[in-house]
């Protein structure tokens, strides 16, 4: 049976709901408030201070107000890649969709390669750099395994990650108080320090990322109770308890210690020594909560990739990725073809760009981290500017879509807040390629540049012949959508796929799924 509607989404005739509120707030705090992040952004100092003030009320807000928005006006699986496809078409869906997968792929190997450094303070052994890249290689399959779970079993992974990292956090801000109290700051807090300079302009783009990743919820809407309601309420919730643990923690650790008393690889365990203690009962504290740090090191990737990926499977149904992207796990319903690519990807870019650092320089794990650390944020901010443009290109395109929560102030507020969202965003993009008064040595700086610009290049070439190749992948989608679905168009609005553009939403026709098992 098929009924014409008015831009409803897809009916199901049993709800999914494996994601309450709760969790949801709980999946975007072990998503977006990461423990590796607390030593990265720590190490620029304090001008950390200035930065999350003005990002905070500048980009913070203005970002969540508009994910809020996008998310419940358009609850649907794909997220960010069905947002931007509805706004600007199949061309610009294709690059999101592909910015926005692989950029996880990149970064894995980065968050793993600090895991390994941790496990090895933590458990008093030094390995080699290539036994610290087999590890970080092992941890990226392992999180492929975890990703072809169903989401209401994952979910308890992220869920307890959560709340150990909020407790870390506290812990870290509640030790450096009582530093301050008997001993004094190990950092110096002058207004030169706090305020900005050229040095600190790398931490722009630091922050901005640490604050981004809102519209992972959206991702997995089809889990949710009730996503038009739950999505706005859950990022304004989540937001505000990240924004107070993050400065709690950051600033714990420079009371605990200077800038020059840690690196972004050792940073939480020496914070964690220097907080607590590293004998006897101290010693063995600092042990117990490094293995729950540990765990949180592997969680935190768990949202990521299980968002990215959903989002993958979505954009290659619908034509815009390659077909095998779309490949989904009979048993557990999800993305296992966009799962194991990411594995490939991030196993991948691990050897080589190991490799490259064997051939040309003295291989470090702290300079492989951050290399592969700023390649992957500078992918994965493009898809956020695009992002801010398709919010404001659909209030105009798509008017009459019904909107549960909107942005404040009528169309000079979605104008505003487009603006601050992509410049800041476009801000945070030169400043990780352009370090300005950085203490590098000229050769070092050119190494990194070349490693990350002809990185990113490269992803950007990709997108463009994938986008050459979409068209026929599209009509393969089209015709085996009609051909499950003969009564229907080819504007057939399955649940969570996104028609072609805006005007399509009001003319599409949506098909009564049936009940099964899985549903």
């Amino acid at each position: 049976m098929t009924t014409t509607t008015a831009s409803a989404p897809a009916r199901r005739t049993k709800p999914l709901g494996a994601l309450r509120r709760f969790d949801m707030v709980l999946f975007s705090v072990a998503a977006i408030m990461l423990l590796t992040q607390v030593p990265i952004t720590a190490k620029e100092g304090p001008a950390i201070l200035f930065w999350t003030a003005v990002l905070l009320i500048f980009f913070f807000i203005p970002y969540g107000l508009m994910t809020a928005e996008l998310g419940s006006t358009y609850a649907d699986t794909g997220g960010i890649y069905s947002w931007v496809k509805r706004a600007f078409g199949g061309f610009w869906g294709t690059q999101v969709s592909w910015w926005y997968w692989i950029n996880v792929g990149i970064w894995l190997p980065s968050v793993y390669l600090m895991f390994a450094t941790l496990l090895g303070q933590t458990f008093d052994f030094t390995v080699g750099f290539w036994w610290t890249v087999g590890m970080a290689v092992a941890l990226i399959w392992l999180n492929f395994a975890i990703n072809v779970i169903t989401l209401d079993t994952s979910r308890w992974v992220t869920n307890i990650a959560a709340i150990i990292t909020v407790a870390i956090m506290l812990l870290i801000g509640v030790a450096g108080l009582v530093r301050v109290m008997t001993d004094g700051s190990a950092t110096q807090w002058t207004s030169t320090d706090i305020l900005p300079s050229w040095g600190s302009m790398v931490l722009l783009g630091v922050v901005v990322y640490n604050f981004l990743g809102f519209e992972l919820m959206s991702s997995a809407s089809e889990e949710m109770q009730d996503p038009k309601k739950d999505v706005p309420r859950s990022i304004f919730t989540a937001g505000v308890l990240i924004a107070v643990f993050y400065l709690v923690a950051i600033v714990g650790t420079l009371l605990l210690l200077p800038t020059d008393g840690f690196n972004r690889t050792n940073g939480l365990f020496r914070v964690l020594e220097s907080g607590i203690g590293s004998s006897g009962i101290a010693g063995a504290v600092v042990v117990a909560i490094s293995i729950g740090a540990l765990y949180c090191f592997f969680a935190a990737l768990v949202p990521w990739t299980i968002g990215a990926n959903r989002a993958a499977a979505e954009a290659a149904r619908r034509g815009d990725l390659p077909p095998v992207l779309g490949h989904t796990s009979k048993r557990f319903r999800t993305p296992v073809g966009a799962a194991a690519a990411t594995a490939l990807v991030g196993t991948f870019f691990t050897l080589g760009y190991g490799l490259v650092m064997e051939i040309s320089t003295s291989p470090k794990i702290e300079t492989l981290f951050w290399n592969l650390f700023a390649f992957s944020t500078l992918v994965f901010l493009l898809s956020y500017l695009v992002m801010a443009a398709a919010f404001l290109k659909l209030r105009y395109s798509d008017p009459e879509a019904p909107r549960p929560y909107r942005v404040p102030g009528g169309m000079v507020g979605a104008w505003i807040t487009s603006t601050l969202v992509f410049g800041f965003i476009s801000a945070a993009m030169v400043f990780f390629m352009w370090w300005p008064g950085a203490s590098l040595t000229r050769a070092a700086y050119q190494n990194y540049v070349m490693q990350v610009g002809v990185g990113a290049a490269l992803v950007l070439v990709l997108g463009v012949v994938l986008a050459m190749f979409a068209p026929r992948w599209r009509r393969r989608a089209e015709a085996a959508a009609e051909f499950e679905h003969p009564e229907a168009t080819a504007d057939v609005a399955l649940a969570g796929i996104a028609p072609d553009d805006a005007a399509t939403l009001h003319d599409s026709v949506t098909v009564d799924e049936p009940a099964d098992a899985n549903r």
